[in-house]
């Protein structure tokens, strides 16, 4: 299989996490943006442009309906869902002879149920059903590529793509909620949207208990925690594991170099202590070499 071909599968995983992400937030900040005064609002809107990465300007007021329709359907943010889904879909249109047929079914089915919407779906309540219904599409074709790997181990492309994007989002996010990055305290239902945004407030709930979550202890157990398989300590052993198959039979060593010293840096600071100096730092050096690791992985395959 040549390289350009890997690279479609590669940035075919990436764009789907990127839409996931974005979906994930619509549904878990709905019900948050319907309750909170609109200063509030605006103020979340700000931590979730800079957990999604969104440098435009996007939406100047923070009303609930027009973030909601900038992060699902505006075709002018490249990273809202529809326009990540139709990324995604473009890519795994090349591999139309290879995918298999159920994945790009249930990617299909994801992407044309969100592009059939209207814009006057995106309001309040009346799209929270269609947001779960695209959701429960991806979560299922991930775990078809994990059934599917035994089969065809170049679906660990697919992995790789996904857990960096990922992990580059769990630190955009932990960053952007950091107590230094913030002059107002969020309120606990944020938080829980913010938790619920990565699957992760019913399992901390469990660990450690919503009475005693701190910023701290949500930053050391999503950093570092092996209990918990998408940690960001997990995740990137993950990707060495697959990268150490995949080298086999492509010459991707400086990714591999590089994705060692990220995980070796996030151990050594869960080992000394996750204090907010240094998880600030620690989520932004996170985000910085996981774009690095991507642009290495991307010309290895050149």
């Amino acid at each position: 299989m040549s390289g350009q071909r890997i690279e479609n599968i590669y940035w075919t995983a990436r764009y789907i996490e990127r839409a996931l992400v974005s979906l994930n937030v619509c549904q878990s900040y709905l019900g948050y943006g319907l309750e909170a005064s609109a200063e509030k609002w605006s103020c979340c809107w700000e931590r979730i442009k800079k957990g999604l990465r969104i440098f435009n300007r996007g939406p100047i007021q923070g009303e609930l309906s027009s973030t909601l329709f900038f992060v699902l359907f505006d075709p002018d943010n490249p990273l809202s869902s529809l326009c990540s889904l139709f990324s995604a879909r473009e890519n795994a249109k090349i591999l139309r002879d290879w995918l298999p047929l159920p994945l790009w079914e249930y990617l299909n089915s994801a992407y044309f149920l969100l592009s059939s919407t209207t814009a006057s779906s995106c309001f309040q309540l009346s799209c929270y059903p269609l947001i779960k219904e695209v959701i429960e599409k991806i979560l299922i074709m991930r775990q078809l590529q994990d059934y599917l790997f035994e089969e065809e181990p170049f679906l660990l492309w697919l992995k790789i793509g996904e857990y960096i994007e990922k992990v580059g989002n769990y630190a955009a996010f932990f960053f952007a909620y950091h107590p230094e990055e913030n002059k107002d305290d969020p309120p606990y239902e944020e938080w829980e949207a913010f938790l619920n945004s990565f699957f992760i407030r019913d399992l901390l709930k469990k660990k450690i208990g919503m009475n005693e979550l701190s910023y701290e202890k949500t930053a050391l157990y999503i950093l570092s925690s092996s209990l918990y398989p998408y940690s960001i300590l997990s995740l990137l052993d993950k990707v060495l594991h697959c990268l150490g198959v995949l080298s086999q039979q492509w010459d991707i060593e400086l990714p591999q170099i590089q994705t060692k010293e990220l995980f070796s840096k996030v151990l050594e600071q869960a080992k000394n202590g996750i204090t907010a100096e240094r998880s600030k730092k620690i989520f932004l050096d996170i985000q910085i070499e996981c774009n690095t690791i991507h642009q290495s992985l991307l010309s290895s395959l050149g």
